[in-house]
């Protein structure tokens, strides 16, 4: 896997666009990191906490809710990489906006991809996140697998990262980069 590659059709297929967003409940913007630890890409991602309303305990990117204050999705997915992993991402970081992702519950969850020169420190925020999981990509990519909970007319996928099984949206992002890094 080449961060180059990923950087550059991140660019050329999915450049970073700014829009204005208009207040809904169900619209949301999630941060993925990729970056390079010890001759590896890795991926950042969270276990909810388990006492969460919502999701508890599942595995995810950074990110959630559009808010009023937001002035687009992007800034979104900044505000809740900060309030949960006290990570300041640089928008010059961020270098593309994925296709929108549909949840069963109704989400359009919009995922910016950053690429980062180095791994991030972090500090997460204990009331929202269980566990921190950097986890190294390709090897990730190497456990997908049908997703059986899914409806038959879906392509749903999951992944796995030692106990914690990766499904939902979260698995179709990590499907949508997987295709960035091939030719």
């Amino acid at each position: 896997m080449d961060l180059f590659l990923i950087k550059h059709k991140l660019q050329n297929d999915f450049p970073l666009v700014r829009e204005t967003t208009l207040p809904h409940p169900q619209r949301a913007a999630v941060m993925v990191l990729l970056y390079p630890k010890p001759k590896k890409i890795h991926v950042l991602m969270t276990r909810r906490a388990m006492h969460l309303k919502y999701h508890a305990g599942e595995v995810s990117f950074p990110g959630g809710v559009f808010e009023e204050q937001d002035d687009d999705l992007l800034t979104t997915a900044l505000r809740e990489t900060e309030e949960e992993l006290a990570i300041q991402v640089e928008p010059e970081n961020v270098l593309g906006r994925l296709p929108v992702v549909n949840t069963r519950l109704g989400f359009e969850i919009t995922p910016f991809v950053s690429v980062l020169p180095a791994a991030p420190e972090y500090e997460p925020a204990e009331h929202e996140v269980g566990e921190v999981l950097e986890i190294p990509f390709t090897s990730l990519l190497s456990t997908q697998q049908r997703d059986v909970g899914s409806k038959p007319s879906e392509e749903g996928v999951m992944y796995w990262f030692q106990h914690h099984r990766i499904w939902g949206a979260s698995a179709k992002i990590l499907k949508q980069i997987s295709h960035l890094s091939s030719y």
